[in-house]
């Protein structure tokens, strides 16, 4: 007598053979009629389930899944360098899928990591709701790299197991507060469309300015896509510019400085600007870009390190909120003075982000006080962002086209060419 199969069941059942499969596993993807159907069918067929075969099935495959928006995003691809070469080094391999800042790419993306069997699969600044991706994956384990999704918006004891996220919120107040120290008050922010990253970033430089002067920043938001028109970016501003920009980031940065050369201003003169990542670009520029620094590569490593402990443990660990770095460039301007300088890089974590209540740094540093105050140290700080002074001039060597400038002191130097 023939031995009753797997696709017997699937026939009778009405489904295909995955579905069938899927549904005898107990997979919450399966609507409960349809597994159901399948149970029944399989009990009156009396189907008895391969083990062997099954434990094939299930080996590992030692591949993981990325999902970017962008690989084309300088700051995608290093976080797909950085994850690359912790899978390689573990033995795994990853296939990549770019899924252009679309939602519904992602869930097809989600699709095809699970059709190829992936061990883990990693979201990098993807919009899909962890809530949503991790039941879509079943028991592969989820890993979310800066997810833009409102999750980011909240504490970060809240955001889900195998997270890594940059404390934005602590880098932008910084950026800020770097501002205000150089004699700015009518600073404006340039955003996106709203994402989430975006409205976190937002916040932050409201909250910061209302706190420390009392006052209100301009909003202009954009188009995703609108770094890539400078004229266009330069326009946005109005007709009367503001006395300095918070960009949602350095690509956006980076066309504001085109645009604003563009109607005849000159950064940081007319206007000053600051940016957010630190690409590659940033300290090319001209004038050299000021920008928040934010350890992609490496959030890369510890994604692909955590879906690998997750694939051996059958845990993920803890999320994760990375230390930011304001590095200081012309783009900026030089401080007023010495004295205000050095009050800027000179003032203690918690004073910059006193006010910033939203931020991991500003819980985080309290923790840190009370460590200090008994001679101990804690074991690790979610935001541990310092303010940088860059020394231009050590690195390009003395500027003849302004021979009588200042030099900035803001605390500690340190050499910024490209190989860093």
């Amino acid at each position: 007598m023939r031995r009753t199969t797997l696709a017997d069941v699937a026939a009778l059942a009405g489904v295909s053979r995955g579905t069938a499969s899927r549904a005898l596993a107990g997979d919450a993807r399966i609507s409960p009629p349809t597994t159901s159907a399948v149970q029944a069918a399989a009990e009156e067929l009396g189907y008895v389930p391969n083990v062997a075969a099954r434990s094939l099935r299930v080996r590992k495959s030692r591949v993981l899944g990325l999902l970017v928006p962008d690989l084309g995003d300088p700051v995608h691809a290093q976080v797909a360098a950085g994850f690359q070469t912790e899978a390689a080094g573990t033995g795994y391999s990853v296939i990549i899928i770019a899924a252009g800042s679309d939602i519904q790419a992602e869930r097809r993306a989600m699709t095809v990591f699970i059709e190829r069997a992936t061990d883990g699969i990693c979201l990098a600044s993807c919009m899909l709701d962890p809530a949503e991706a991790t039941p879509l994956a079943g028991p592969v384990p989820v890993a979310f790299l800066q997810p833009d999704h409102a999750c980011r918006t909240g504490p970060p004891e809240l955001l889900p197991r195998g997270t890594v996220v940059a404390d934005d919120a602590a880098g932008i107040a910084q950026a800020v507060r770097h501002l205000l120290a150089t004699g700015h008050r009518d600073i404006a922010y340039l955003g996106l469309d709203g994402r989430a990253s975006d409205r976190l970033r937002r916040a932050t430089v409201r909250r910061v300015l209302r706190a420390d002067v009392d006052r209100s920043p301009r909003v202009v938001g954009l188009a995703g896509d609108a770094w890539t028109t400078p004229q266009a970016v330069g326009a946005a501003l109005g007709p009367r510019p503001p006395d300095a920009v918070v960009c949602y980031d350095d690509k956006l940065a980076l066309s504001l400085l085109d645009g604003l050369r563009m109607r005849g201003l000159t950064v940081p003169d007319d206007v000053a600007v600051t940016g957010f990542d630190d690409v590659p670009f940033a300290r090319l520029s001209n004038p050299r870009l000021t920008t928040v620094a934010t350890p992609v590569v490496e959030m890369g490593l510890m994604a692909a390190r955590a879906l690998v402990e997750a694939v051996e443990s059958g845990d993920l660990p803890s999320a994760q909120v990375m230390p930011v770095e304001l590095v200081i460039r012309e783009s900026s301007g030089a401080p007023p003075s010495e004295a205000s300088g050095s009050a800027v890089a000179g003032r203690s974590r918690e004073a910059m982000t006193a006010g910033d209540p939203h931020s991991p740094g500003q819980r985080d540093d309290q923790a840190t006080r009370e460590h200090d105050e008994a001679g101990r140290h804690p074991h690790a700080s979610l935001a541990r962002t310092r303010a940088r002074r860059v020394d231009d001039d050590a690195d390009r060597g003395d500027r003849d086209d302004h021979p009588g400038e200042p030099r900035p002191a803001l605390g500690q130097s340190r050499s910024d060419e490209p190989g860093r």
